[in-house]
């Protein structure tokens, strides 16, 4: 019987089954009259590929082209006009941004501490309806934000996978003390602190403790990352754009410090926060400078190449721009990129390869001098190295 069936799809009438005929299909030998062996020996299903267009990734990654927003300027002012064309696509591979909080700004201050050296206060910030950001702010000794006499620079940092922001702060995953300095962060927002600057740690959704409670109980086995992302696309956005979000209503409210110049605000991060530090300065152009850590590089040979998180990914991103793509979008803003020769999910050839592209998009600018590079001898982790004499000059 050649017929197949369809429900109609008009609610007007009654969904009664409908009977369509089947399109012929072109006549092909049948099966029995191809010359390949009824059996074949050596061929053992699921131990490898049977044919290279049978795989994922190489089979999908030879669909990588040219990027269609790629940067192309050849001089200043068409740099200049490219880039708001650019940053629009950029937000719209990104999807919806949230719906914006029916109380802005509203803050709920949950712990203030005084340290050796620094003040740090605990609070929760409204970034969306219904949805609140954990924010640390780190202040050092002797700065004071509410007088305006004296307006210093800040920071925000954003951390990359591991127990979340408290990997910025020395504190361990059960919110105690720890050592300064440790693990693969190396607390690079305390680096910032005891280098004067006010620094304000922001917690990212499906992080540390912005997980639900089925995840921080050890009772459900998904990422939190996964729940994360999925639910947003659901919902027309991205994990990634949530955020994004909530590091711009923290910038907002830096804003609101009267002790913070909220023209001199920079962004720093590592690996997933390095992600965070680069697409968040290519679409808020209020970020005045960016430390971009164990992250640049090229999508194919990074997060297209090989395993990582799903928040690490937006529905036609790589078909639209490279990282490189990104960088032109915080040019002419300064940027400090830092990458390690062992970092084995950032692969330090295509790393370097990436920072000559972006000295050569901001030559376009004319400001080849404010692209940075710290390549250290180390894998995966936060070098630091650079970043005060980076940021004396940047901010």
């Amino acid at each position: 019987m050649r017929e197949w069936f369809r429900n109609a799809p008009d609610s007007r009438k009654d969904h009664s089954l409908t009977v369509v005929a089947r399109p012929e299909v072109a006549d092909h030998p049948p099966l029995d009259s191809l010359k390949a062996p009824l059996c074949n020996p050596a061929m053992k299903l699921g131990t490898q590929p049977l044919d290279p267009g049978l795989t994922v990734r190489a089979s999908l990654l030879k669909w990588l082209g040219e990027p269609r927003h790629a940067f192309t300027a050849r001089t200043a002012a068409a740099a200049k006009a490219w880039q708001p064309r650019a940053r629009r696509a950029f937000l719209a591979c990104l999807g919806d941004a949230p719906p914006p909080s029916a109380t802005p700004m509203r803050t709920r201050v949950l712990e203030r501490v005084q340290l050796d050296g620094y003040s740090r206060t605990l609070f929760t910030l409204d970034t969306a309806r219904n949805l609140k950001a954990l924010c640390w702010l780190c202040v050092p000794d002797g700065v004071n934000l509410q007088s305006s006499t004296t307006r210093v620079p800040a920071m925000i940092a954003t951390p990359g996978h591991g127990i979340g922001a408290k990997d910025l702060i020395a504190l361990d995953a059960k919110g105690e003390a720890r050592k300064e300095g440790e693990g693969y962060q190396k607390d690079y927002a305390l680096q910032a602190v005891r280098l004067g600057y006010p620094t304000l740690v922001v917690e990212p959704m499906s992080f540390g403790e912005r997980r639900d409670a089925d995840h921080m109980s050890g009772k459900s086995t998904e990422s939190p990352c996964q729940a994360g992302a999925t639910v947003a696309t659901m919902l027309g956005t991205t994990l990634a754009r949530i955020r994004m979000n909530d590091l711009q209503r923290g910038l907002d409210y830096l804003g609101t410090l009267p002790g913070i110049d909220a023209a001199r605000v920079g962004i720093m991060g590592i690996s997933g926060g390095g992600q965070m530090a680069l697409w968040t300065a290519a679409a808020e152009p209020r970020i005045r400078a960016a430390i971009v850590s164990g992250y640049f590089n090229t999508f194919r040979h990074s997060v297209m190449g090989m395993h990582h998180c799903i928040c690490n990914f937006a529905p036609g991103l790589a078909r639209d721009f490279d990282m490189t793509d990104l960088a032109a979008l915080v040019a002419p803003r300064a940027m400090l990129i830092e990458g390690g020769t062992k970092d084995p999910i950032f692969p330090i050839a295509a790393t370097r390869a990436a920072v000559r592209r972006a000295r050569a998009i901001y030559k376009v600018f004319g400001v080849p001098g404010r692209v940075g590079a710290d390549i250290f001898e180390a894998d995966h982790q936060w070098s630091g190295k650079k970043m005060g004499a980076f940021l004396g000059k940047a901010l």
